[in-house]
C-alpha cells in the first residue's frame, strides 16, 4: 500500500507539472473533479480515492501516462498494452524482460533493465533527462509500480532486499519503508531495486481477462484488493516496528516466530530465502526509527536513545555512525 505521506507528494508532483506546462487552474480542476483552491493548496493533503482520480485524470488531461516529466510523451494506453506484453509470458523475469523491451521500443527517455546474479536480481532504471523531473516523482512512481506489478502477476509479495534512489530523500523513511517494503537508500549512483533472484523463477499466474480489475483504480493497496499474500520481511517489518512503538524495544526472533505460530528456525528459512535475515530487519526498523525521531527537534537525543530500543547513549552513537558516518547531534543539525 502506497503510504499517505507519498500519495500527496505524488498528486502535488502531477498537479504541480501540469501546472508548470500551461493548463490553467480552472481547467486542471475540471479535470480532476477538484477545487480550484485544492490545486492551489500546496499543503492539501488527499485520500487514496482522490488520488487515484488525479493520477488517471491528469494522465488524461495531458494524453501522457510519463506526466509531463518527459521530453515526449508517453500516450495513454502504453501502460495496458505493456501488460497484456507481459502477461504473455511463463515466469516473472520473463514478463519483466517483455516489459522492459516494450518501453525500450517505446521511449528513449526512461529505460529499464533486469540483471540476475547469484542471490538477486536488479532493477535498474535510468532516464536520459532527470533535470526534467523536478520533484524526483518518476523513479518513486515506477519502483512502486514494478512491484506492485509483479506481486500481482504471480500472486504473492516481491521482497525489496534495497531500493537505491539517485535523489535525496524527499518524504518520511518509515513511508518509503513500508510502500517497498525493504531498505529504501538516497542519493545513491543508480536507480535500482534489488530483488531475491529466484523470485524471477516464479510463475505467471493471472489471465487476460483479469486485467482488466488490475488497472481499476483501487487506493494501490495491492495486498488486500487482489489477495496477494505478503512477505515474511513485510510481515515481520510491520510487527517489529509495531512493538517498538509500544514497548520501546525490539522482540527477540523467539517472540517474532511465536507470533506467526512457527519456530524460529522456520522463521530464519523464511526470511532467508527472502535475502534477508531477522537481524538485518531489526536493524532497518530501528534505523528508520532512529533517523525519523533525530528529524524531530521536540525529541531529545537521549529519549531517541531509549525509544529506540538501545540499553545506553553510546549503542546509539555507534548505531548511527555506521549508518550515516557521522554523530546524532551532527545529524540532527544536518536535518
Amino acid at each position: 500500500m502506497v503510504a499517505s505521506g507519498l500519495i500527496n507528494r505524488f498528486a502535488r508532483a502531477m498537479i504541480g507539472n501540469a501546472t508548470s506546462k500551461g493548463y490553467h487552474v480552472e481547467v486542471i480542476s475540471d479535470a480532476l473533479q477538484i477545487t480550484p483552491a485544492l490545486v492551489r493548496d500546496k499543503s492539501a493533503s488527499f485520500d487514496a480515492q482522490t488520488f487515484c482520480r488525479i493520477s488517471r485524470n491528469v494522465k488524461l488531461l495531458m494524453d501522457d501516462e510519463f506526466c509531463g516529466f518527459t521530453t515526449a510523451p508517453c500516450r495513454v494506453g502504453s501502460f495496458q498494452h505493456m501488460c497484456e506484453t507481459a502477461l504473455d509470458s511463463r515466469t516473472l523475469g520473463e514478463a519483466l524482460q517483455r516489459a522492459f523491451g516494450f518501453y525500450g521500443q517505446l521511449t528513449h527517455d526512461i529505460g529499464f533493465e533486469l540483471d540476475a546474479h547469484q542471490d538477486t536480481a536488479s532493477l535498474r532504471m535510468s532516464l536520459a533527462h532527470p533535470e526534467l523531473d523536478r520533484y524526483n516523482f518518476l523513479y518513486e512512481w515506477w519502483f512502486i509500480v514494478w512491484s506492485h506489478f509483479g506481486a500481482w502477476l504471480i500472486g504473492e509479495e516481491v521482497p525489496v532486499v534495497a531500493a537505491d534512489f539517485p535523489h535525496p530523500r524527499a518524504g518520511s523513511l518509515e513511508e518509503y519503508g513500508d510502500t517497498l517494503t525493504g531498505n529504501c537508500r538516497f542519493s545513491r549512483p543508480v536507480g535500482s531495486l534489488l530483488l531475491p533472484v529466484q523470485y524471477l523463477e516464479r510463475r505467471i499466474i493471472r489471465k487476460p481477462e483479469e486485467l482488466a480489475a488490475f488497472l481499476q483504480p483501487s487506493g494501490y493497496d495491492i495486498a488486500n484488493v487482489f489477495g496477494v499474500h505478503r512477505s515474511f520481511r513485510s510481515l515481520l517489518r510491520s510487527r517489529l516496528r509495531e512493538h517498538l512503538g509500544q514497548t520501546q524495544a525490539l522482540l527477540s526472533i523467539e517472540d517474532a516466530a511465536a507470533h506467526y505460530n512457527i519456530s524460529s528456525q522456520t522463521l530464519r528459512r523464511r526470511l532467508q530465502s527472502e535475502c534477508t535475515s531477522y537481524r538485518l530487519v531489526k536493524e532497518e526498523v530501528r534505523r528508520e526509527a532512529v533517523l525519523e525521531m533525530l528529524g524531530r527537534s521536540d525529541v531529545r537525543i537521549g529519549e531517541v536513545s531509549l525509544m529506540a530500543g538501545f540499553a545506553e547513549t553510546n549503542g546509539l552513537s555507534r548505531a548511527l555512525k555506521n549508518w550515516v558516518g557521522i554523530s546524532p547531534s551532527a545529524y540532527r543539525q544536518q536535518s
